[in-house]
């Protein structure tokens, strides 16, 4: 591998940002401790490895939540050439080593013509998970269905003790509708029997 490796952000945020590669192994992430620091919410804390196995470096995917592409296709593990788009998340990356006869990017595969300095095209793929709180649409709708059953059965029970409480009200306010509980008749007092007298 002829001159220096280096990583160029293409990405608007991070646009002429350089990492020179010397060393065997790097890591990359979201990460502050990261060797290759990209602060973008759609890349993972430890998004991938950039390895040195014999003459050439190796992009690792490490389990990242919106995956690694090289010029477009996804890896898990892919050997870099010179020119090669990477995209990392949602950054792109030129990785350039300086050797002009090896070159496997194809300008219409990626958008990004670097010979006219139109940077401004990107083929990074919208993101689902671009954020730890994007939604999930079956989720929420799921937590609808929840919620709309739940206020319903709140709104029966609501109306069934309305109804209680205006029977009992009624019955209060109207005690000769309510059933009396029956007393005994009354009954003449009983005279006692004259006593007569026997001489």
């Amino acid at each position: 591998m002829a001159g220096c490796p280096r990583l160029i952000a293409l990405s608007e945020q991070l646009r002429g940002k350089t990492f020179d590669l010397t060393k065997d192994f790097y890591t990359c992430g979201r990460a502050s401790n990261r060797d290759v620091y990209l602060n973008d919410p759609t890349i993972s804390s430890h998004h991938c490895d950039f390895i040195l196995r014999g003459n050439s470096y190796f992009i690792c995917d490490r389990n990242s939540t919106n995956g690694t592409r090289v010029n477009n296709v996804p890896v898990v593990e892919q050997e870099l050439q010179n020119s090669d788009i990477l995209q990392v998340g949602g950054v792109e990356l030129l990785f350039d080593c300086d050797d002009k006869s090896v070159t496997t990017v194809i300008r219409t595969q990626t958008g990004i013509n670097l010979g006219q300095g139109d940077l401004d095209v990107s083929t990074v793929t919208r993101m689902k998970n671009f954020s730890p709180f994007a939604k999930d649409e079956k989720k929420e709708k799921q937590s609808q269905k929840f919620v709309l059953i739940v206020v319903s059965l709140l709104v029966v029970l609501i109306l069934a003790l309305l109804g209680w409480l205006i029977y009992i009200v009624k019955n209060a306010q109207n005690p000769s509708s309510s059933p009396q509980p029956e007393r005994p008749a009354a009954t003449a007092p009983v005279k006692p029997a004259p006593v007569k007298h026997v001489k």
